[in-house]
């Protein structure tokens, strides 16, 4: 089977990082990995994993309609018998291009929850109508679809992502240090709130807690968290360590990954992180709580609350050692057992069979 998977963009992010795990996979399928934008760091490590990569440099701006010509012809010549695509340009173009192509199953994916316009919901009430299927990383992606759209119930299915394995040697690093290490692994953007974050980190250092936050991550938000960070006099208790391609480094050297978004679809760095076994605290938001049991596995605390996220981070710095592992296992069986790359890959081929 010709399977083609397309992108906004194949440089760095969450679906970036989907597509280059996914490249990995070795099966009897023929992958081609797209962007309609630009690669960079997932096109490189796709590349490595020896699969067929395509950035088109294309306009993603909806709506191209060059973009769609050059996809229609790019399809035709390729034959594919699957266009799966994931993001809001990637949908719109791909679909339209799909179809005039007449690819044989064509499925969009969202990747969170998208603030569409009146106009936009309306558009893509068709892009949806023209796809075979609707695929959502969590339960609460597709909810918000039967809620904002007219669509084919049971054209829509719930798809959770997945992590790769590695020896139990390469996640059981733990730091020695007096200092209580917090990390959060994210697009440095609003919806994310690492100023709640830093908030909370200023209320535990008045409280005389030793404690180091990690941002791993860039994004628009990252100016004016540096000034936050400078007006509280938080230098020494907050660092910014910018994008990093290896960022299991960090989860691995910390004791704590946080969360704290206001909206998410399906948090890659959180299933990570409680894969490496490090105890997590998430904003009830995305998939959050099909993968944490409170104070089993990691917390789930309400969005924007400052009160119940110091609380959360207080208690984790003073549980003995016997409960923290308990957690920290938990946490990563949860993701053994359900979240593996071959679990996700034998749902995906349900889907893409179905209409074949």
């Amino acid at each position: 089977m010709k399977i083609i998977r397309l992108t906004t963009f194949l440089d760095f992010g969450g679906i970036e990082s989907k597509m280059a795990k996914l490249s990995s996979l070795s099966d009897d399928n023929d992958w081609i990995f797209c962007s309609i934008g630009k690669g960079g760091t997932a096109e490189k490590q796709i590349t490595q994993n020896k699969k067929e990569v395509v950035c088109f440099n294309y306009s993603h701006t909806i709506p191209s309609l060059l973009t769609i010509l050059k996809l229609y012809f790019y399809f035709k010549k390729q034959k594919p018998h699957v266009i799966h695509s994931a993001g809001s340009e990637a949908n719109f173009h791909g679909t339209i291009a799909a179809k005039l192509a007449k690819v044989p199953v064509i499925i969009c994916e969202e990747i969170g929850i998208p603030s569409h316009s009146k106009l936009a919901r309306f558009i893509f009430n068709f892009i949806y109508k023209w796809s075979d299927f609707i695929v959502g990383e969590s339960q609460s992606v597709i909810d918000n679809l039967k809620s904002n759209y007219t669509l084919n119930q049971n054209k829509l299915k719930v798809i959770s992502n997945f992590t790769l394995f590695k020896n139990s040697h390469e996640t059981s690093f733990t730091t020695k240090s007096d200092l209580f290490r917090i990390v959060s692994v994210s697009r440095l953007e609003p919806v994310k709130n690492i100023e709640g974050i830093i908030m909370v980190i200023d209320k535990l250092k008045q409280q005389k807690v030793k404690i180091k936050y990690t941002i791993v991550g860039e994004g628009s938000s990252k100016e004016s968290l540096k000034e936050l960070v400078k007006k509280l006099n938080l230098e020494n208790e907050v660092e910014f360590v910018g994008f990093q391609k290896d960022t299991e480094k960090y989860c691995l050297n910390s004791d704590l990954y946080i969360l704290n978004s206001f909206s998410e679809g399906f948090s890659n760095s959180l299933l990570e992180a409680m894969y490496l076994k490090k105890m997590c605290i998430t904003t009830n938001v995305g998939a959050a709580s099909e993968m944490i049991q409170n104070d089993i596995n990691g917390w789930i605390i309400p969005v924007n609350d400052v009160n119940e996220l110091f609380q959360k981070i207080k208690n984790c710095t003073e549980l003995n050692s016997e409960t923290r592992t308990s957690i920290e296992n938990k946490a990563q069986k949860m993701v053994i057992e359900n979240f593996s790359i071959q679990n996700h890959v034998n749902t995906l081929m349900q889907l893409y069979k179905a209409k074949l």
